[in-house]
């Protein structure tokens, strides 16, 4: 494989269109960043052809960019998660579009309507006893 970017001058690509306000990316979110754009060119024609699906719930340009740190045995678990995820999207709602951000964002939001479930990961993480209050 290359050491090459294959990604490299697609930002100035996208920039053409319509400038963005510099914000600092991290090489993974730039990589979600490419993976986005590159998804968005291969799939609008797809898109107006499919009636069933109606495109991201919200613009790239909606997003802020926020570092995640995780263990890679995490990512992995993560990326798997993912790809259930779009499985599902698939072939029970015939959504064939999802983005990084969608997943990402809604990934947070699930975590944030359960803190008692990730407070009792990151102890038995720690192990440390998890112990319920009323």
């Amino acid at each position: 494989m290359p050491d090459e970017n294959r990604f490299s001058g697609l930002g100035d690509v996208v920039e053409e269109e319509e400038p963005e306000k510099e914000v600092e990316v991290s090489a993974d979110e730039s990589s979600d960043r490419e993976k986005d754009a590159t998804e968005n060119t291969a799939t609008s024609d797809a898109d107006e052809q499919m009636s069933s699906s109606s495109g991201p719930a919200f613009e790239f340009e909606d997003t802020t960019a926020k570092s995640v740190y995780v263990r890679p045995e995490t990512l992995s678990v993560m990326d798997d998660a993912e790809f259930e995820v779009e499985s599902v999207l698939r072939r029970e709602h015939d959504v064939r579009d999802l983005t990084g951000r969608e997943f990402h964002d809604a990934l947070v939001r699930v975590a944030a309507e359960h803190p008692e479930e990730v407070a009792e990961i990151i102890l038995s993480t720690r192990d440390i006893p998890f112990t319920e209050h009323d």
